[in-house]
């Protein structure tokens, strides 16, 4: 009998030592996944600000009624930062708004001008009169992380 309370006690510690390894692994899986998070957030947050985005033109024009508008939108890119995933173009009329993603880079220094943005309909028959464009970046999920949009433009011809 003896022999077997020592065996036990061994057996216990050798539990209490493996329960204690496998909590602090899982305390290190959540850990290392937190601050992962957060240092691309960082990232992200870095390439945002060296992004120089400003959009130069907007024409609207309106196809088969009802408020239903196709719009061009001019923008150009100013210097430095990163390549960017991405841009999201959004145009308001004051009582809706339509947001319309555009995947790719824009080269530093370029302007380029993006065709045949189909708001559908606004519900309402009113013409856009203002556009916002933000760049952004993709996660590490391939998620778009917006930069804060560039200043409202709102002389739409």
């Amino acid at each position: 009998m003896e022999t077997k309370k020592g065996l036990s006690a061994i057996v216990a510690t050798l539990l209490i030592i493996l329960l204690t390894i496998v909590a602090v692994g899982i305390i290190w899986v959540v850990i290392r996944n937190v601050v992962q998070s957060g240092a691309e957030q960082v990232e992200i947050g870095a390439a945002c600000a060296s992004v120089d985005l400003s959009t130069s033109a907007a024409v609207c024009v309106g196809t088969g009624g009802g408020g239903n508008w196709t719009c061009n939108v001019t923008y150009y890119r100013g210097s430095g930062g990163e390549a960017i995933d991405g841009l999201r173009v959004t145009l308001s009329n004051g009582l809706t708004s339509f947001t319309q993603d555009v995947p790719g880079d824009v080269s530093v220094g370029a302007t380029r001008t993006q065709p045949g943005i189909n708001t559908g309909l606004l519900n309402t028959t009113a013409k856009p009169n203002s556009v916002q464009i933000a760049a952004y970046f993709d996660d590490a999920s391939g998620t778009p992380q917006l930069c804060n949009p560039s200043g409202e433009f709102t002389d739409i011809g």
